[in-house]
């Protein structure tokens, strides 16, 4: 399974009632996506349409739609999908920009499967995650909660982590940026994908 995320710039005064699921759906139209979402940064400018694609040549033909206000789009691979109870109103994206080498992408993937999602799921709030990584293991993470206060409880837990036996803080450089968005549409399955044929 693949992922394509456009950036795009929002336009607040055109931004009326049900246009983050209008956005998707022209930057996607008809295409057989098995799920989109719409993200609207919190107190910012930009925001993320998401879409899912059951093999990558769809995914490389989709991140070359444009619709007016999208610019950047990148093709990543579904590596894993943590599924949870609470509504997705709250998304937290963490941008790994940097190209990972192979152990740090190992390091990465342990820590995020053993350490941090097993602190973190039985909050009240939470509405699972997404992990996107790109060909040269670049990564964004999505993850997801019903309100700030319970992405803070996610934020407080993650960081009371202790690194697990045979984890090395070197091969853990940490994310380049984080960006807290609402969230104005989803349609995203929560798993039944990963693994599927590409």
């Amino acid at each position: 399974m693949y992922a394509t995320v456009h950036q795009f710039r929002r336009s607040h005064a055109d931004e009326s009632d049900g246009w983050g699921h209008a956005l998707a759906a022209e930057l996607h139209p008809g295409t057989g996506s098995p799920g989109t979402c719409t993200l609207a940064q919190v107190g910012g400018a930009t925001g993320l349409v998401v879409a899912l694609w059951r093999d990558r040549g769809s995914a490389l033909a989709a991140a070359d739609r444009r619709t007016p206000g999208t610019s950047d789009a990148r093709v990543y691979e579904v590596s894993d999908v943590e599924s949870g109870a609470a509504e997705p109103r709250i998304a937290q994206a963490t941008w790994f920009d940097r190209p990972l080498t192979r152990a740090e992408a190992d390091a990465a993937d342990f820590g995020g499967r053993e350490r941090i999602w097993p602190a973190v799921r039985k909050l009240d709030g939470v509405g699972g995650f997404y992990v996107l990584t790109a060909e040269d293991r670049s990564s964004l993470v999505l993850g997801f909660t019903d309100s700030i206060e319970a992405l803070e409880a996610v934020q407080k837990a993650v960081m009371s982590t202790e690194l697990l036996p045979g984890e090395d803080p070197a091969l853990l450089p940490g994310p380049d940026r984080v960006d807290v968005h609402r969230v104005l549409h989803t349609s995203l399955p929560a798993h039944g994908l990963v693994g599927e044929p590409r």
